[in-house]
């Protein structure tokens, strides 16, 4: 991810920690005996620990978070200042292994953090863990290199029950990038500081704005979780609650307005194959303060405007790429095209970090250029500058891959593309970072995808199509000889289209030009041990004038089965395609027979297939088989077979129609899938004729 945006809610609230400020729910160790009967004392923090439950109580848990809260109190600059503490319990020695080290991660130009408290708590009592001894470490990266850090402070040994206690002051803004799962860290700066460096260096990119996206569930049981925020009077907000209810409320005073939300008792999101994105399921409240998507599309443009002047380096490379793929006089659709895949093939995904503005400002056309890498917005960059030389009316987007983006105008985006306005002022998206290797302007895996334009007028959310799956079509022949000892050859031909184009043109095109043949070996070893590759055909890996395609012929001996004077066999198609997530993702898996969250598979996908099987001299079909035809909402399935004079003919139609699905649509979905799979095992037999047949 890799837009600047402040780490959402829950992972920094979850992942830091932090000092409460005084008020109702602060931790305290006095007991009011005063009370009313029937009425209970604010709980300690020994009660709380106390009263959390032990590893019986929390199935498969190995801590769990006791208490957390949040409190970010907002400066008129936009500057925040946050307030954390979190409560952990430890529940298992497993759980005492992986708190032994807490880790915040932190972007030291935009963040601060002041780790001022951390205890332990044991029977009944508070032992303090020196902050002192917090140790400050070049944090790993990997593809983007823009000089993070990360915290760790060593743990004395834990026991099973203990508490955790984690007090955190931080200020300053950090992006997605930096955001963890909430269970050991966040967020950080100077722990045990004396000094807390002026607002002016944590002013957010967007001055006077802030925006949230906090999470109230996470990968264990959460007893409590608050999350309050504290705005100048004068600051109006867009607040939503999404993915199931939270309590709420809103007070104020004379300078500020206070806005909280909290909840109890959540348990642990499921762990599910193929999951969506937290934020498309979990209760969540979104905030922000910036007027309207409109303004925040302004601001976008404004900010990365001068980014994209031209070079003449630049105008000169365009005219060369035009002029190399014979384009010079086409159609600006045929260029821009032409410019996205020269982009996407030639500019390596590897960002370094330009200092001030890093995460948020595209870097210059000029600088990416000269550099040939970058992140999503440096590619982006270079395709609106190339499109611009080439006289192109283009801009830069945002967008959230893999989620959705909300109503509410906060900074949910984790990408960046481009956007060509067209002659009739509608806007064409291009995403060069998403392309390599494929075939298409805009990847089929980023379908139904939100996206915000930054132009000078300012513009609204928009969202990509759905794509059907006959966009993403994967359409298989094979025709194949069988003999009368089993042995099978034949001649396997993959069309991909869409999604599908990049999958099977990946399926060689990810390894060595001398290990390809290998690869494809051990995908038809899914038909038997003795393969042999007799010759082996696909399309160049770059060559974007057709969709990817393979062609592969093959002997397999010993693929039927002997038995008595009889040929058993299953489709040989049909057993790849379910063997292999490369030919048929939805088909990979065994799918539980129940699910609690949405099934994300990105894209949607039509399965054409068509096999045509010669039967050896004297032989017959003994009965032709076909499947159940299941025709849900999320999925489709029928197989079928015939007789063509001396051939076996098996055809395979499936469609999975949507690239999420609910729960509510799984069973209809699972259905589908497993008569697929059940069609891939299904056995035919042939067998010899009887005399004057």
């Amino acid at each position: 991810m890799y837009l600047r945006r402040r780490a959402p809610g829950w992972a920094v609230a979850v992942a830091l920690t932090a000092m409460l400020t005084p008020h109702a729910n602060a931790q305290t160790d006095e007991v009011d005996d005063g009370l009313p009967p029937g009425d209970s004392p604010e709980p300690t923090v020994f009660d709380r620990i106390e009263n959390a439950g032990l590893a019986d109580d929390h199935e498969g848990a190995d801590h769990i978070i006791v208490y957390d809260h949040t409190h970010n109190r907002v400066k008129s600059t936009g500057v925040t200042y946050t307030d954390d503490y979190v409560l952990y319990k430890v529940l298992t020695p497993a759980g005492c292994r992986n708190q032994s080290v807490q880790r915040w991660r932190y972007e030291p130009w935009s963040s601060f953090v002041d780790v001022r408290e951390v205890n332990v708590i044991r029977d009944g009592e508070r032992i303090p863990v020196d902050v002192s001894q917090v140790r400050d470490l070049p944090a790993p990266q990997s593809a983007i290199y823009w000089n993070a850090a990360i915290k760790t402070l060593q743990m004395p040994r834990l026991h099973v029950g203990d508490g955790i206690e984690l007090r955190v002051f931080r200020k300053g803004y950090s992006y997605a990038l930096l955001a963890n799962d909430g269970t050991v860290g966040g967020a950080a700066g100077t722990a045990g500081a004396n000094h807390v460096p002026d607002d002016d260096k944590y002013i957010p990119p967007m001055p006077g704005e802030y925006f949230d996206i906090v999470l109230f569930q996470s990968s264990v049981p959460i007893v409590e979780r608050r999350y309050e925020l504290s705005l100048p009077s004068d600051k109006r907000l867009h607040s939503q609650i999404y993915n199931g209810p939270l309590y709420s409320s809103t007070t104020y005073s004379a300078d500020s307005t206070r806005y909280a939300w909290w909840t109890y008792d959540v348990p642990p999101r499921p762990s599910e194959p193929r999951a969506a994105g937290g934020s498309d399921v979990v209760p969540k409240v979104v905030v922000a303060t910036v007027e309207s998507w409109e303004a925040k599309s302004r601001w976008f443009f404004d900010v990365n405007e001068s980014q994209f002047d031209v070079t003449p380096e630049i105008r000169a490379k365009v005219e060369d790429i035009f002029a190399d793929a014979g384009v010079t006089n086409a159609s600006e659709e045929r260029k821009a095209e032409v410019l996205l895949h020269w982009v996407a093939q030639n500019i390596r995904y590897s960002g370094q970090t330009m200092g001030e503005g890093e995460g948020f400002t595209l870097h210059s056309g000029k600088m990416i250029f000269e550099q040939r890498s970058g992140v999503c917005k440096d590619i982006a960059g270079m395709l609106i500058t190339m499109m611009r030389a080439a006289g192109m009316d283009s801009y830069g987007a945002m967008t959230m891959a893999g989620s959705r983006i909300e109503e509410v105008p906060a900074d949910q985006f984790n990408h960046c593309v481009t956007a060509l306005r067209k002659a009739d002022g509608s806007f064409e998206m291009y995403d060069p970072t998403w392309v390599p290797y494929m075939n298409d302007i805009w990847s089929k895996y980023e379908t139904e995808q939100h996206y915000l334009i930054g132009t000078p007028e300012g513009e609204g959310l928009s969202a990509i199509d759905y794509s059907p799956p006959e966009e993403s079509p994967l359409h298989m022949s094979h025709d194949a000889s069988l003999d009368e000892d089993g042995n099978l050859t034949g001649r396997l031909r993959l069309r991909g289209g869409g999604a599908m184009d990049a999958r099977v043109r990946n399926m060689v095109r990810n390894r060595r030009i001398l290990d390809r043949e290998g690869a494809i070996a051990a995908l038809l070893s899914n038909l038997g041990d003795r393969v042999t590759i007799e010759d082996l055909r696909y399309v160049g890996d770059a060559d974007f004038s057709e969709n990817a395609w393979i062609d592969v012929s093959y002997r397999i001996d010993g693929y039927a089965l002997p038995v008595g004077d009889a040929l058993e066999f299953a489709s040989p198609m049909m057993t790849l395609t379910m063997s292999s997530g490369w030919l048929f993702r939805a088909g990979a898996y065994d799918w539980a027979e129940e699910r609690e969250g949405d099934l994300f598979l990105w894209f949607t996908q039509l399965l054409d297939g068509r096999e045509t099987i010669r039967l050896p001299s004297g032989f017959k079909v003994a009965e032709p088989e076909s499947s159940d035809e299941v025709d849900e909402t999320y999925a489709y399935f029928k197989g079928g077979t015939a007789t063509k004079g001396s051939a076996l003919v098996i055809n395979s139609h499936a469609e999975v129609r949507r690239r999420q699905i609910p729960p509510d649509g799984y069973a209809g979905f699972r259905t589908a899938i497993n008569e697929a799979k059940s069609w891939s095992k299904t056995l035919f037999r042939v067998e010899k004729k009887e005399a004057g047949q």
